[in-house]
């Protein structure tokens, strides 16, 4: 029963944003006995090494209770998870269950299970094998390992500072995600009814100096987020909808288009038809015959439509998986087509045939003998403009016109977004620079040595002819990973500890961990004050400082200079360390994503004193040209080697790479890429249908065309007849297009980056494409009606 699974939040009582993880304590409270969850599960994501040496990857891995499978319903596919001796906290068994796509990696076998596997240099056991496609807290993305909580302080964290040190039962180790299972009956409006009784409870058993209330939250959990904030599926549920939108609407288009050559082929079988139904042929069986028609046709198309995305799931893999880089991961999504999709598109076949066939099949079975058995072609006298205007052929083909409009468009939107994404100002210089990711927490090397070891390659590297900068950092702007923390100022601290009911305090910022040299190395201004120093990104022991961006200082102090003042963290140090930081220096802003109209605000501090052993060495060069850049990197690897030949490298990339792979600006283009296949498609089959009906309609008034003539009318009169007509149905249909396109607009507001849903240039563009193709249809049936010689016109059966 998946609508009973919720994921479980904390934030202080009365502050929106102030969320963090839970500790061990409070998720033992909550999983003991309570009127609200019938299981309570907890997750921890983590960083680990798995294999050894020069075969070594850096994989995500999680780390669950033993009750985590159980409560999400699963059994093994082969051998057994965890169970509770194995959970608790430092039981330090090592042992792990492998993800299904992981498994098949490592060959597949049933007799893997038992068999040894090394982990961050140890050998853990793998005991079992996670059922095909399941990924636990993502519908996309599944670790590769899920791992028993109580090996937690031999891996630690993936975001965490502290490297695991703590125990996980500290009161202040706030380190797991988690996730319940509500009681049978229970809504989960009823069950957060029940929430501030149990709130009260964790408020309870609080470290002494925690400021203000807690107050629990649930959600469903969502498909595409593993985070400690509440959030939906973002722009990725909206993906979803608009990709079957716009198969859908290409689909109709299709369908339009079919039904408009089954109308033109049924009039030109008017008398053939009324012939056999004079012979004695039944209605249905005309039916019959022209549905087996239109059925093959869909078919046809089904299964080239099959084809084509076993070529583009492919590339959709492989442009997903680019993203990450260095991070390896299971997609558990099946992107192949299974018996469910042959199913579905036989089913969608079926549904286009009566779509597009019935219809016209219907109308060519109407028969009226004596008048079709003694009709020549052509139009009917009776005919007006206007019933000729909007006769049904002409209505299929301005709907076509309208839809393909409102798909162009929205490729233009995003072709513009996508255009000012990549050339927008991050505020730091992409060019000239090199990123190498490094991950200490890898092997069996302690702290003091990792840090020695990577602080002797900073040295190493500065030493090298043509670099100008080197410098270390936790988090690369536009590196797809995000660490939020949240600062106030001494007196708002004061008023958080006194008043639980105080609005929040203090204002968010990314977090990173830097050495000295990094703001020259990214290529940031330092606008106030100085630079961390050697001796506060060596020694922990040091006094803490921080440097702030100018966006955080004026959200902060909006009416004085921030350099000089002190700042504490909401959330207070894990380890028990001072919670009193002195800001020494200013930097420019700049942006860490391309999605979001504001750039985020920065706090960074030394790397000691937020010491993490997953490291990018960023190094600037003297010279910003590629083939500078790209010959670079095997110097730095061999510098790098001869530092430490077991140093774990993980990638080497120029950094304007690592920013062309950014998680929002694939986004923004992979929709404008998406958009713009699917309207080109709708474009050519407008095109299409436009010429198509034109031509139709040339052979129909043949004879109208050759008593015009033959009256008097000349080429020119010929010509303006049937372009007016067009012209005027295509003006209609933009017209009716541009109203959708508007509306379809306001909704992709939310996915477009600084461009208007209503954007000009784009309906101008738009317009003039579908414009254009519409009438240079129309146009090469006008010459060919214009070349009709009265003889031959008045010859026409």
């Amino acid at each position: 029963r998946p609508a009973e699974v919720v994921n479980i939040f904390t934030a202080r009582q009365g502050a929106a944003h102030d969320y963090r993880p839970f500790t061990y304590n409070e998720f033992a409270l909550l999983r003991e006995g309570n009127d609200v969850f019938a299981e309570v599960a907890a997750v921890q994501f983590a960083l680990a090494g798995i294999g050894r040496d020069g075969a070594m990857r850096r994989s995500f891995v999680f780390l669950t209770s033993s009750n985590y499978f159980a409560l999400m319903g699963v059994k093994p596919a082969f051998g057994r998870f965890y169970d509770e001796a194995e959970g608790r906290p430092d039981a330090s068994i090592p042992v792990g269950v492998a993800s299904y796509p992981y498994w098949k990696k490592l060959g597949g076998r049933a007799d893997l299970i038992g068999k040894p596997l090394t982990i961050n240099g140890a050998t853990y056991t793998l005991i079992g094998v996670a059922p095909e496609h399941f990924s636990g807290a993502s519908a996309l993305l599944a670790p590769d390992l899920w791992l028993p909580l109580g090996v937690y302080t031999k891996l630690g964290s993936a975001f965490s500072d502290t490297s695991g040190k703590l125990p996980l039962t500290s009161p202040k180790n706030y380190t797991l995600n988690l996730v319940a299972r509500m009681k049978s009956g229970l809504t989960i409006e009823a069950t957060k009814a029940r929430l501030p009784a149990l709130a009260k409870r964790l408020t309870a058993i609080q470290p002494s100096d925690a400021t203000g209330a807690r107050e629990l939250q649930i959600q469903t959990p969502s498909r595409f987020s593993i985070s400690t904030t509440p959030s939906d599926d973002g722009p990725m549920g909206l993906i979803g909808v608009l990709l079957l939108a716009m198969a859908g609407a290409v689909l109709f288009i299709a369908c339009l288009n079919l039904a408009n050559m089954l109308l033109a082929r049924g009039a030109n079988r008017a008398k053939e038809i009324a012939l056999r139904l004079a012979l004695g042929a039944s209605r249905w069986r005309i039916v019959r015959q022209l549905l087996c028609e239109g059925l093959f046709l869909a078919l046809l198309g089904g299964a080239l439509g099959l084809l084509i995305s076993y070529w583009s799931n492919d590339l959709l893999l492989g442009s997903l998986g680019s993203l990450f880089g260095s991070l390896n991961f299971s997609i558990v999504v099946a992107l192949r087509p299974d018996a469910t999709v042959f199913a579905v598109t036989f089913l969608i076949c079926l549904l286009a045939t009566l779509l597009f066939s019935l219809g016209p099949a219907l109308k060519a079975s109407r028969a009226d003998l004596v008048n079709d058995l003694k009709q020549q072609v052509g139009e009917p006298a009776h005919v007006g403009r206007l019933n000729r205007f909007f006769a049904p052929r002409h209505l299929l083909v301005m709907t076509q016109i309208a839809l393909s409009f409102t798909l162009l468009f929205s490729a233009g939107l995003f072709f513009r977004a996508a255009l000012k994404a990549g050339a927008l100002n991050p505020g730091f210089d992409r060019s000239g620079a090199l990123s190498a990711e490094m991950d200490f927490t890898l092997g069996n090397e302690d702290e003091e040595a990792a840090r020695r070891t990577m602080f002797a390659a900073v040295h190493r590297v500065r030493t090298l002819p043509g670099v100008k900068a080197a410098a270390l950092t936790t988090m690369l702007p536009y590196g797809n990973l995000t660490n939020a923390r949240r600062v106030m100022r001494l007196d708002e601290a004061a008023v958080a500890k006194s008043d639980p009911n105080a609005p929040e305090p203090g204002a968010s910022g990314l977090f990173t961990a830097v050495t000295p040299g990094w703001f020259d190395a990214i290529g940031v201004r330092l606008l106030r004050g100085r630079d961390f120093t050697e001796t506060e990104t060596e020694q922990k022991d040091s006094p803490p400082v921080l440097i702030i961006d100018e966006m955080l200082a004026k959200k902060l102090f909006p009416k004085g200079d921030a350099l000089g003042h002190h700042l504490r963290y909401t959330l207070p140090p894990s380890d028990g360390s001072t919670n009193d930081f002195m800001i020494v220096g200013i930097v420019s802003q700049h942006r860490h994503e391309v999605l979001g109209d504001e750039m985020p605000r920065r706090i960074f501090a030394p790397l000691a004193q937020a010491y993490n052993g997953g490291v990018i060495l960023q190094v600037r060069l003297a010279r910003d040209d590629r083939a500078s850049v790209s010959a670079m990197i095997p110097t730095l690897r061999e510098t790098l080697r001869g530092v430490d030949p077991t140093m774990p490298i993980l990638r080497i990339d120029p950094f304007e790479d690592i920013v062309e792979k950014n998680a929002g600006l694939w986004a923004i283009r992979f929709a404008a890429v998406l958009f713009g296949i699917f309207g080109g498609v709708a474009l050519l089959l407008a095109a299409v249908g436009v010429y198509g009906v034109k031509a139709y309609a040339v052979a129909r008034r043949t004879r109208e065309i050759g008593i015009r003539m033959a009256l008097g009318a000349d080429r020119g009169d010929v010509f303006s007849l049937i372009m007016k007509q067009g012209a005027l149905q295509t003006a209609f249909a933009l017209g009716i297009g541009l109203l959708l396109a508007l509306g379809l607009g306001r909704v992709l507001a939310k996915m477009l980056y600084q461009v208007s849903p209503s954007d000009p240039l784009a309906l101008l563009a738009s317009s003039v494409m579908l414009g254009a193709a519409a009438l240079l249809a129309c146009f090469l049936q006008a010459r060919r009606a214009m070349r009709v010689t009265p003889m031959t016109a008045l010859r026409t059966e």
